[in-house]
């Protein structure tokens, strides 16, 4: 949840990755120590309740430089460092809210993601409020869990921090577990659904790999496209030479979830002008 940064440019699609699907390995994978509790989809609304927590008690930048992984990536706006930029950076002078309305686990119960609304609301009563969506990749190591990957988009409040569901919709598996294929093939594959190839524009190649039950996140539109109509609507409204420039990624170590980032433009000679995610 980008706070300080609400008017940059985000495109989040959450689904199931196709690339990351095997059919032919047996199902389950390494889990999590067997003195620990499994991990659940549940355990991601847990988390991002404890992270919330923190801004709450001790202030956003406290709470984020607690919650960020060594190696996390967070969006200021483009993809940077997370540790350092908000080493650098003062603190959000402002109560910063966010909940969860969707997450999931993999099988293997060691990495996962959650986006939801969040709402920003200043301390000086003269400056306005704002609202947007987060999006936050989770990873544990050894005992401990932290954010890899933190980024959003805001608008001014039209209602969705006050309309937004108390019952986050949790994970379904859609994916069997496999051996994950290196993280660089989800990298590969945006690029297989950037700019114009042999005529056919971004819009379709990118439809045929949304899942069934995909979301798409695009600004203003912090409640999503969620239905085919509703997708297909958004998908029209980007170019048709929209480029991506990928940046990163990673998977789970049972194959079945896994995301990519990079930075986006409206077509390949244009400036890099907005930063997408793929799960």
């Amino acid at each position: 949840m980008q706070a300080a940064f609400r008017n940059q440019l985000a495109l989040a699609v959450v689904a199931c990755a196709a690339a990351a699907c095997s059919r032919e390995s047996a199902p389950g994978g390494a889990g999590p120590p067997a003195a620990l509790p499994p991990a659940t989809h549940a355990t991601l609304i847990e988390l991002e309740a404890g992270f919330a927590a923190a801004a709450r008690e001790r202030g956003v930048k406290a709470a984020f430089l607690e919650y960020l992984g060594e190696e996390s990536i967070v969006l200021q706006p483009g993809p940077v460092r997370g540790r350092a930029a908000w080493t650098a950076r003062n603190d959000v002078q402002a109560m910063l809210e966010w909940l969860p309305d969707r997450a999931q686990m993999s099988r293997s119960g060691e990495f996962g993601f959650s986006t939801g609304p969040w709402l920003l609301t200043p301390e000086d009563a003269a400056v306005d409020q704002a609202e947007g969506r987060y999006l936050s990749i989770w990873q544990k190591t050894g005992d401990d869990w932290r954010v890899q990957f933190d980024g959003g988009f805001g608008r001014a409040p039209a209602g969705a921090w006050d309309s937004r569901s108390r019952e986050p919709l949790l994970g379904s598996h859609a994916c069997e577990s496999g051996d994950p294929v290196p993280p660089g093939e989800l990298q590969l594959l945006d690029l297989e659904i950037s700019g114009v190839i042999g005529g056919e524009p971004h819009q379709d190649r990118i439809g045929r790999r949304l899942a069934a039950t995909a979301a798409l996140f695009h600004p203003p539109a912090i409640e999503g496209a969620l239905d085919p109509a509703a997708r297909s609507a958004a998908l029209a409204a980007l170019p048709a030479t929209l480029q991506y420039w990928p940046m990163g990624a990673a998977i789970a170590r049972s194959g079945d979830l896994g995301y990519s980032y990079g930075l986006s433009a409206s077509a390949p000679g244009a400036s890099a002008d907005a930063a997408y995610v793929h799960v």
